[in-house]
Formats: C-alpha cells, structure tokens, sequence
C-alpha cells in the first residue's frame, strides 16, 4: 500500500476546508429565489413532460428559502402564489 507524501495530504485537507465559491449577498439570493418562482411558474404553465424540471426548480426554491431564513410554510405560500394548483403538478 502506497502512502501519500504528508504536503499532498496538507493540500488535500486546504481543498477541503477551502470554500468553492464565496457566500453570495442577499440580494443575489433573493434575485435567484424570485427568478426561480418566475421560472417554475412558467413551467407550470407549459405542456409536455416538464415534471422533473419542475421538481428540481421546485426544490431549488425550497433551498434558496433556507437559505434567506424563510419558514417552510412562506416559501410554500410563494410557491402557491405563483402557480395555478398543487405545486408539484402531481
């Protein structure tokens, strides 16, 4: 069995305590929420098979939503606002 060298194991650790992206501003956060609403309404309103485009806007709404601190219940609420019946189309 091969042993790392110890700096590859250092720099494998820095990568890994190293955030990717830096943490956005809320007003970007809000921007991506609201759009995701706009989008997910439209394919709500769209024909064809859009149930997993649907399901993903859905749940990316539901994280940006935590993400600004919103309860579940008002994420949900802005969902509904925005679509004509159940949210997941189902």
């Amino acid at each position: 069995m091969s042993e790392m060298p110890s700096n590859s194991i250092n720099e494998a650790v820095e990568n890994y305590n190293r955030p990717k992206e830096k943490l956005r501003h809320q007003q970007e956060v809000v921007a991506r929420y609201n759009r995701a609403l706009e989008v997910y309404r439209e394919l709500c309103m769209s024909s064809g098979e859009v149930h997993q485009q649907k399901l993903m806007t859905y749940t990316e709404i539901k994280t940006l939503g935590w993400v600004l601190g919103k309860p579940e219940k008002a994420v949900i609420k802005d969902v509904n606002a925005h679509t004509f019946g159940n949210p997941l189309g189902i």
